[in-house]
């Protein structure tokens, strides 16, 4: 199989942006999201808007991981007819902000402001139903790959002050199944959109 070298991406850098969920890819297409882009709007009006939560981050801990839950049954052979329905897989992005500006800690944990400054984390985490778009941009061949999430439940997970930056913020978000995507040729329903550097030209 012919592998194309121009179609091999190596995403040094890569910003999240985060819209309230069902928020659509905007009209004038995913080129407009950019790694320096303060917010990016779907159209002419004012809202809704995407955040970019997260500018020049390095991506070494943003993963799509995909995990399957299995069930063991002991049963007898016979049984084997009734396991062969595959469950849906529980799709999961995890990444971290280094900014650690207010508007950033609010949004990521979901917190609120405190009477003396400061922003009040709740210890049972906040979900908060988001959109997210995440862009990888790789500097040397100037190719960007997107990632289209239009509804997650995203979740603030921990803060880490003792890796190579001054302080880490780290998020999970839930990837669910959304009609906000077109349906497959069968009625199916889609949980994310992938973007190649094909399509931000």
């Amino acid at each position: 199989m012919a592998i194309n070298g121009d179609a091999l991406l190596q995403a040094a850098r890569g910003t999240v942006f985060t819209a309230p969920a069902k928020t659509s890819i905007p009209t004038a297409g995913v080129k407009q999201f950019l790694l320096n882009s303060g917010s990016v709007k779907v159209g002419t009006a004012d809202t809704p808007v995407w955040d970019n939560s997260r500018p020049h981050v390095q991506f070494q801990q943003d993963q799509l991981q995909q995990g399957r839950r299995r069930h063991h049954h002991h049963r007898h052979v016979a049984d084997a007819a009734a396991r062969t329905s595959t469950e849906a897989p529980t799709i999961t992005v995890s990444g971290a902000s280094v900014q650690g500006d207010k508007a950033t800690l609010k949004k990521v944990t979901g917190g609120w402001d405190g009477d003396h400054g400061g922003v009040i984390v709740p210890i049972k985490p906040i979900v908060q139903k988001l959109a997210l778009f995440v862009l990888a941009y790789d500097d040397g061949d100037k190719l960007s790959f997107g990632l289209y999430l239009p509804e997650t439940d995203f979740t603030f997970d921990t803060i880490d002050l003792t890796g190579d930056e001054f302080a880490e913020f780290s998020f999970n978000a839930v990837v669910k199944s959304t009609d906000a995507l077109k349906k497959g040729p069968n009625g199916e329903t889609g949980g994310y959109a992938l973007f190649s550097p094909e399509d931000f030209k």
